[in-house]
């Protein structure tokens, strides 16, 4: 299997390079294929073969990946950041045989613990191949955010991944000289397939497991990175640290789920003049699907307008006319299986293409223009927030029809959440929004009104919704 004889070559030519560097840890070549071929034979043995990960800690992540990998088993991600109920609930109906563990408790009721090796190599170990590695139909499952509370289970292959992984490495610029520094959360798709391409093609992984002001100040000062893979709500926090010297190596920042807004961009061009943008365009669902070059004087448009990956193939369906953009279909080798049995969505198909509901439309020379999804998912400091979640969550703790809104009008950005609902009590309405939402997902602000503003048709006036001329009766803040 590429994945694991790549690591084993890694620790083999190169055993001493850095892997991984965390804030609180680092480790070796050798030591990660030393780690994880330990806990691979460990595995091997135990019955069962979809094996969850409870972490944020992108060395914990990294050694079960190629353990789960190489021991042809199942990695289950299960999102740290999801209440106990939901990560334990999710555990079960993906039925999880085991999940690793730390030595940190991070536990998931009814699903039986493994704990991960923390023995280090021997100096010098030699990394045998794996010769006789077999690996699962499904390599991982991986959850993406759905427009219920359910979140949706993804089936990906080794096979898809190896692929994204030989397309999309030149394009998105990973190579054995490159440091990439990572502040995203690794639970997350982009965050766990920039770790798994930093790895793959011999580079050196810097990550804070979860956006960490402080933890990726820390990194960038004591390691000179020549790549960061991010969204851009955090691209501009870590540009926001305003040093130029922390950039001075930086040849390449790719940014991921949408464009970079303008400000950002003249941000970027002032930390790092030499620096290139890669935005690309992907989900969970498909992988790598389109990609450009921004520089640093093209705007920010409503579309996305890229090229397709190599080995990317698209059709649209049901194009509406004068627009030209119809339901996007992708057909390549990066396309996941489909969604796990135990999720209410059924992937959309067309012979061997899935679409997900992005609207595009085709051009000549695989050239792709993409519309922003019209879902209506937000993205709050990396999250994917989609407000009917939140809302459905509002209802159930009594606030009906609350409209959610991400408030960027000043830093940090805030969600907030409108309701003309009787008041409640914040503690309560807090404790009652912790049994439904993961943290980042609970409005950091409720504001109670008398009455909706209006259009002069008398629909509700969303883009009113500000504190200005509003009939507020209250706000409370729940964090």
């Amino acid at each position: 299997m590429e994945l694991w004889q790549a690591l084993a070559r890694w620790a083999n030519q190169r055993p001493d390079h850095l892997a991984l560097l965390t804030v609180e840890s680092r480790l070796t070549y050798a030591q990660l294929a030393s780690r994880s071929g330990a806990l691979a034979k460990r595995l091997e043995s135990v019955p069962g073969n979809r094996i969850a990960v409870h972490t944020s800690d992108p060395i914990e992540m990294a050694i079960a990946f190629y353990a789960i990998a190489r021991s042809g088993k199942t990695l289950v991600v299960i999102d740290p950041a999801w209440p106990g109920n939901l990560a334990t609930s999710m555990a079960t109906a993906l039925q999880c045989d085991f999940v690793l563990e730390s030595t940190v408790p991070r536990p998931l009721p009814g699903v039986p613990r493994f704990a991960l090796p923390p023995e280090p190599p021997e100096p010098g170990e030699y990394i045998a191949p794996a010769t006789k590695t077999h690996c699962a139909e499904d390599l991982l499952i991986i959850c993406t955010s759905g427009s219920s509370s359910r979140p949706k289970a993804v089936l990906r292959s080794a096979a898809s991944w190896e692929a994204s992984l030989s397309a999309g490495a030149t394009i998105l610029g990973a190579s054995p000289d490159d440091s990439t520094l990572c502040p995203s959360p690794i639970s997350h798709g982009l965050g766990l397939y920039a770790m798994v391409e930093s790895l793959h093609t011999g580079g050196t992984f810097v990550a804070s497991g979860k956006w960490d002001q402080k933890g990726v100040a820390s990194l960038l000062a004591r390691l000179s990175c020549t790549r960061i893979v991010s969204v851009p709500t955090i691209l501009a926090k870590v540009l926001a640290l305003d040093d130029p010297a922390r950039f001075s190596s930086l040849r390449l920042v790719i940014s991921g789920g949408e464009s970079l807004d303008q400000e950002t961009m003249q941000t970027l061009h002032q930390m790092a003049p030499s620096a290139r943008c890669v935005e690309y365009f992907g989900s969970s669902e498909h992988s790598l699907i389109a990609y450009r070059e921004r520089l640093a004087n093209h705007p920010r448009t409503p579309y996305f307008d890229g090229q397709l990956f190599p080995g990317v193939q698209a059709h649209t369906h049901e194009a509406t006319p004068g627009s030209g953009f119809g339901s996007l279909y992708i057909d390549s080798p990066f396309n996941a299986k489909g969604y796990d049995l135990s999720s209410d969505s059924v992937i959309a198909r067309c012979g061997t293409a899935i679409g997900i509901g992005d609207q595009a439309k085709l051009l000549g020379s695989n050239r792709i223009v993409l519309s922003r999804r019209n879902d209506g998912m937000m993205n709050l400091n990396g999250n994917n927030i989609h407000p009917g979640e939140v809302g459905a969550a509002l209802n159930a703790e009594g606030l009906a029809n609350a409209v959610v809104r991400i408030d960027a009008s000043s830093a940090p950005a805030r969600l907030l959440a409108y309701t003309v609902s009787p008041p409640r009590n914040p503690s309560a309405l807090l404790t009652g929004l912790q049994k439904h939402l993961p943290q980042y997902k609970i409005p950091h602000q409720i504001i109670y009104l008398r009455s909706w503003p209006e259009t002069f048709s008398g629909k509700l006036n969303a883009s009113a919704l500000d504190f200005q001329d509003l009939n507020i009766e209250r706000s409370d803040w729940l964090r």
